[in-house]
């Protein structure tokens, strides 16, 4: 029996994957939904995963992925430490079989950016209620919501940082929309861009606004053909009108302002225990236990009694250890390096560095304006999640780990096909 186009696996699959970024911030779980369905959904076709041409690009995402849940599982049963600790990486790992689904069932490239689109406006729009209605003083914060239900399962920095990354890919995807001449579809990608970093700015979480140059800078360099004089004037003005916009924006400046105060005040040793003082103060204890425990780290039952003993030699603010002895360390990188050593932080620089790599080489050899499209956008997935990771552990969180590995594979797949179809 022949299903009618509208419900074909291949339109079915896609909606369920551009279902993921509509729903990430449409409400406080939303990333849980879609990754359930599409598991679910690559199950029902494993019995076809023998059929893919398990390129080295495949096999290199699998590996790398794979490894990175092995360093923890590794890292749990040779401290003998509670087997919850691996439940969080495992998503990494569950992704896997959606990775696979995609690559049997590419998702459709338009309902694809139709859903980072919409995504990102609903971040935007989300984030403005939160702020002029709720007045909850940051985008994506729960402290009010033993009034607003609706803010229960926000998070500020996840949220915000997630927002950041919607608007981006939108960003991308209107220059794509440049390209082809679509004038309508360019104007409602870039609103969409614009609402979803907005949000993020809202969100008041200062370490997404870190790479935001960086991945400006890429866009301009891998879309450099499309720069002439009239392009580079106009976005020079939309530039300095968003720099201005958003300096007018009391909630974003005062992030800023209190971000100036809480480092200089750090550096005259007058303040260790505020946001940004906490967080220097439990880098510097990572930074100790990595070199107390390099190779394959201190483990987390172990990570707190050298968090204790730096505290108590004074290595460190004791107020801060006292508060956030059971914390992960608001860096990923340093969270990695203490507490699973080299071959943790290895298998993390791995996740990053290798889907990235794809991208980048697939870019550049894209022969359609939609294929560089897919490639940019996951760099700058990967770029961006660098940046966020520098000051937050963002896969200590249900949300970060989700969002990157779910998104990582919703764009590796086309991006593979297509370089298959291509050659």
């Amino acid at each position: 029996m022949t299903l009618p186009r509208f419900l074909n696996r291949e339109i079915i699959i896609s909606l369920l994957v551009a279902s993921f970024p509509v729903l990430c911030l449409a409400y406080g779980k939303g990333y849980n939904l879609p990754p359930i369905l599409l598991l679910v959904a690559a199950l029902g076709f494993c019995w076809q995963f023998n059929t893919i041409n398990y390129t080295t690009q495949v096999k290199w995402v699998l590996g790398s992925f794979g490894i990175y849940f092995l360093t923890y599982l590794a890292s749990t049963l040779y401290y003998g430490g509670s087997f919850a600790e691996i439940d969080m990486p495992s998503r990494i790992v569950l992704v896997l079989p959606i990775f696979l689904l995609l690559l049997l069932y590419p998702p459709k490239i338009n309902i694809l950016t139709s859903g980072f689109i919409i995504g990102s406006i609903i971040a935007g729009i989300v984030a403005m209620i939160h702020i002029y209605d709720f007045k909850t003083g940051r985008a994506f914060s729960d402290v009010l919501k033993n009034i607003h239900p609706s803010l229960k399962g926000y998070m500020p920095i996840q949220s915000g940082n997630m927002a950041m990354t919607l608007g981006l890919i939108s960003l991308t995807i209107s220059i794509n929309y440049l390209i082809q001449k679509s004038c309508w579809r360019f104007i409602f990608s870039l609103i969409a861009a614009f609402l979803g970093i907005y949000a993020s700015f809202l969100s008041g979480s200062r370490g997404g606004w870190v790479f935001l140059p960086i991945a400006i800078v890429y866009l301009a360099i891998s879309n450099r053909q499309l720069i002439t004089k009239k392009i580079a004037l106009v976005s020079i003005l939309v530039l300095v009108t968003a720099v201005f916009s958003l300096s007018q924006n009391k909630e974003i400046t005062s992030r800023i302002d209190t971000a100036i105060h809480q480092m200089t005040e750090y550096q005259t040793g007058h303040d260790e225990i505020s946001s940004l003082g906490t967080r220097f103060e439990l880098w510097k204890s990572a930074i100790y236990t990595s070199e107390q425990h390099p190779i394959i780290g201190a483990g987390y039952e172990g990570r707190e009694v050298l968090r204790e003993k730096w505290a108590h030699d004074g290595l460190v603010n004791a107020q801060v250890i006292k508060r956030f002895l059971t914390s992960h360390s608001h860096n990923q990188f340093l969270e990695d390096l203490s507490v699973r050593g080299v071959i943790g932080l290895t298998a993390l620089l791995a996740i990053f560095i290798i889907p990235l790599g794809i991208f980048i080489k697939n870019h550049r050899i894209a022969n359609s304006p939609q294929q560089k499209m897919i490639n940019q956008c996951g760099a700058i997935s990967v770029i961006m999640m660098i940046g966020y990771c520098l000051s937050q552990a963002m896969f200590r969180h249900n949300s970060g780990i989700i969002f990157y590995s779910l998104i990582t594979v919703i764009l590796l797949a086309p991006s593979i096909s297509m370089r298959e179809k291509q050659s």
